[in-house]
C-alpha cells in the first residue's frame, strides 16, 4: 500500500508558494499575509505525478502532440469516467484542453451564436458569465440556494426562444451544494424538451463529503447525457493549476469531433502541453487516486475545523458544504459592505479572503466572503483566528480607516486574473 501521505503544517512549502503561487495567493500578497483566497491547495502534488513528469522530461523530447490530446490521456480519462462515474464515454469523446476555464470557453463558442442566451447560476464563479459574453452570448441569471429545490418555474420565466445553453456548476462553487440525481434528471428533461444544451462544470466532483453522492451529467439516461458536455480539470483535486490541463467529455463522439474541429487546437493556436497531460494521466493512476483519497480525508477534517471555528464567531453564519473546499460565509460587515471589510482584514489583520461581490460571484453572494480551507490545520487555525479578531474590531473601526489605500486584493479584477477558482 505504500507510505501514508501527509498534509500537516510541515509539508506546506511556504517559500515556494511565496515564489510561485499567484492568482490572489501567496506570491501576490504582502509579507505575513495568509491567503484563504483562490481555490488552490497549499500542498505539493502527489509523488507519482512528480515522478511521471521527471521521467517524461528526462528524455528531452518535447514534440507536438495531437490536437485532441495524447491517445493515452484520452483513453485514461475515458476509463476513469466509465469506472468512477458510470459514464458511457469513449476516448474519442474526450478533448484535452488547457484548463477547465478553456473548456468552458470552447463549449460556449461552439454552442452559442452572437445574441443567443445562456442560463448562469446566481451565485456562481464569474467565469461562467464571462465565457458566455466572450462568445457573444447574453447571460441570464438564475437564482440558486444552498438547500431550496431547483426553481424550474423561475427558470421557465427566464428563458426565451433565444436560450441555447444552461451552465451548471456541480458540485457548486461557492455554495458547496452537490446536486442529487433526481434534481439533475428533472433539470435535464426540462432542457431537453426546450432544446437547451447543458454545460456541466464538474471540476469539484472529486471533493465530495459523505453522505453526499456525486452524479455526473454523463451518467444520466442516454438522451439527457447526450444533451450535455462535461468540463473537468486537475487543479482542485490534484494541485496542478500551473500545468493548465483539463478536458471536455461527451457521450456523443461525433459531436466531440465537431467541437474539436471547430476549435483553435487543430491549428495549434491552442492546446495542452504534452507534459501536462502526462501529469494528468499519473493523477488518474491507482497511486494518484490513493493520494487523492488521503487528501479527501484531510479536506473533510479541515472542513469540519473551519465550520466549527466560524460558527463560534458572533454574527457569522455559514452552511456546511457538501462538496468543494471553499466556504461561503455571511459576515456582519454592516452598511459599508464586504469589500471595505476584506480590505480591513488584509491591511490590519494580514488575512486575505474573497469578497462576495457581484464581480466575483453575482448578486447572490452579497453580504458574504468566500474562503478556501485547502491548507494545513495550523495555517487554517491562524487564518480564522485573524478573521475572528478582525470581525471583533471592525465595528469599532472608523469608516475612513476601512476606505484607506486600496490593497492587492481589492485591486485584483477578473481582467487581471484567469479565475479565483
Amino acid at each position: 500500500m505504500g507510505e501514508p501521505f501527509c498534509f500537516d503544517d510541515a509539508v506546506v512549502p511556504f517559500e515556494l508558494l511565496r515564489e510561485r503561487a499567484y492568482n490572489m495567493r501567496w506570491a501576490e500578497q504582502p509579507e505575513g499575509v495568509i491567503p484563504l483566497t483562490a481555490a488552490d491547495p497549499d500542498f505539493p502534488a502527489a509523488p507519482v505525478i512528480k515522478e511521471a513528469v521527471i521521467r517524461y522530461a528526462s528524455s528531452g523530447v518535447f514534440s507536438y502532440g495531437p490536437p485532441g490530446g495524447l491517445p493515452s490521456f484520452r483513453a485514461g480519462v475515458a476509463t476513469y469516467l466509465r469506472q468512477e462515474r458510470g459514464a458511457d464515454v469513449s476516448a474519442a469523446g474526450v478533448i484535452a484542453v488547457d484548463s477547465a476555464a478553456a473548456g468552458l470557453a470552447m463549449v460556449a463558442r461552439q454552442w452559442l451564436s452572437p445574441g443567443e442566451e445562456a442560463v448562469v447560476g446566481d451565485p456562481a464563479d464569474f467565469l461562467f458569465a464571462h465565457t458566455v459574453r466572450a462568445a457573444g452570448g447574453i447571460p441570464l441569471f438564475w437564482g440558486l440556494d444552498r438547500h431550496a429545490p431547483l426553481d424550474l418555474e423561475a427558470l421557465e420565466r427566464l428563458i426565451s426562444p433565444r436560450t441555447r445553453m444552461l451552465c451548471l456548476c456541480n458540485p457548486h462553487n461557492p455554495l458547496g451544494r452537490c446536486f442529487r440525481r433526481d434534481e439533475l434528471e428533472a433539470l435535464g428533461h426540462f432542457c431537453l424538451e426546450r432544446g437547451i444544451r447543458v454545460l456541466s462544470d464538474e471540476i469539484w466532483s472529486e471533493v465530495v463529503y459523505p453522505p453526499a453522492v456525486f452524479t455526473s451529467w454523463l451518467a444520466l439516461e442516454p438522451a439527457l447525457a447526450a444533451q450535455g458536455a462535461v468540463v473537468h480539470g486537475f487543479s482542485k483535486s490534484f494541485a496542478l493549476a500551473g500545468l493548465r490541463v483539463g478536458y471536455v467529455a461527451m457521450t456523443d463522439a461525433d459531436a466531440s469531433a465537431r467541437m474539436l474541429a471547430a476549435s483553435e487546437q487543430p491549428a495549434t493556436v491552442a492546446g495542452v502541453a504534452t507534459l501536462s497531460q502526462v501529469a494528468a494521466e499519473a493523477a488518474y493512476s491507482p497511486e494518484g487516486l490513493r493520494w487523492l483519497q488521503a487528501f479527501q480525508q484531510h479536506l473533510l477534517e479541515r472542513r469540519n475545523q473551519a465550520i466549527t471555528l466560524l460558527r463560534a464567531m458572533p454574527g457569522v453564519q455559514v452552511e456546511t458544504p457538501d462538496a468543494t473546499y471553499v466556504a461561503l460565509v455571511r459576515v456582519p460587515a454592516g452598511e459599508r459592505g464586504v469589500e471595505p471589510l476584506t480590505d480591513w482584514l488584509l491591511r490590519r489583520h494580514l488575512l486575505a479572503v474573497v469578497p462576495g461581490s457581484p464581480r466575483w460571484f453575482g448578486a447572490g453572494a452579497a453580504g458574504h466572503v468566500r474562503l478556501c480551507f485547502a491548507t494545513s490545520a495550523g495555517v487554517l487555525a491562524e487564518g480564522l483566528d485573524r478573521l475572528a479578531r478582525g470581525l471583533r474590531e471592525w465595528p469599532r473601526a472608523e469608516g475612513v480607516e476601512a476606505e484607506e489605500a486600496r490593497t492587492t486584493l481589492s485591486q485584483c479584477t477578473p481582467e487581471r486574473s484567469d479565475s479565483i477558482g
